[in-house]
């Protein structure tokens, strides 16, 4: 049985496979995705797998919360492990 979760883009399939089941800073993130300007790695990585609910913030209703992290969701928990 196919997970319901596929991510749709190569970002987000880079995003899902680098993390791991923890919290994560955006400066984390973008380190271990090969970038050093954390702003150009949201636009182009965080806010497209946060709006395919790849990711989910650990301060969802503050999005610009200064200890803000973010961690992979079941569904791509579930879509990571059956890819390997």
């Amino acid at each position: 049985v196919r997970p319901k979760f596929a991510p749709s883009s190569p970002q987000v399939i880079q995003l899902i496979q680098a993390m791991e089941d923890q919290n994560y800073s955006i400066r984390e993130l973008a380190g271990m995705c090969g970038f050093s300007d954390p702003k150009h790695f949201r636009e182009s990585y965080i806010n497209q797998a946060i709006a395919e609910k790849a990711i989910e913030r650990l301060y969802p209703d503050q999005p610009n919360h200064p200890k803000q992290k973010y961690h992979l969701t079941d569904g791509a928990k579930e879509w990571k492990d059956s890819i390997v």
